[in-house]
């Protein structure tokens, strides 16, 4: 596999189904408490392309951890929670604010790491758009790790429909 030491790790392609946010420990709290996920100004146009109704995770960089399941309830757009991380000392004005769908105990990357395999472009780095095959996979995983067992599945069910950018129609997935 060829890296590239150059690259993006918030840059999407056409097939965007899910993402992946980051945040080190101290952001992750607030993060879960207020509901947004935030990237830097940078990465406005990355944010841009996620939309309400995908899935999305969250790596906590500093344990490289993956947490999830969560759906985006809007479309991401600039400065949504104007003061969210400041207590931080952190500007991340490109938002998305999320709801959990699943309780799960988070993922270890040596556990979720050959789900994303295809996005990793050195050894421990790797592009935070996924796939729908990918957000099978992680969503595979994660049904392993559930808290709460008894909270509605409305995320996989028979036939259950996930827009997709990539076709921009609805997909059936038979899971």
């Amino acid at each position: 596999m060829e890296h590239d030491m150059e690259k993006n790790p918030y840059e999407c392609d056409s097939t965007l189904t899910g993402a992946i946010f980051m945040s080190n420990r101290a952001t992750k709290k607030e993060c879960l408490k207020r509901g947004v996920f935030g990237l830097p100004q940078s990465q406005a146009k990355f944010v841009s392309e996620v939309k309400a109704g995908m899935l999305l995770f969250l790596f906590e960089h500093e344990e490289r951890k993956l947490y999830g399941v969560f759906e985006a309830t809007s479309d991401g757009a600039m400065n949504i929670i104007p003061n969210a991380f400041r207590s931080s000392g952190m500007l991340f004005p490109a938002q998305i604010i999320f709801k959990r769908i699943w309780a799960c105990k988070p993922l270890c990357e040596s556990e979720f790491g050959d789900c994303i395999r295809e996005n990793y472009y050195t050894l421990n780095k790797f592009h935070f758009g996924l796939s729908l095959k990918q957000v099978m996979r992680l969503l595979g995983l994660f049904s392993l790790k559930k808290i709460n067992v008894g909270e509605p599945q409305n995320l996989i069910s028979k036939s259950s429909v996930v827009k997709t950018k990539s076709i921009g129609k609805d997909a059936l997935l038979d899971t």
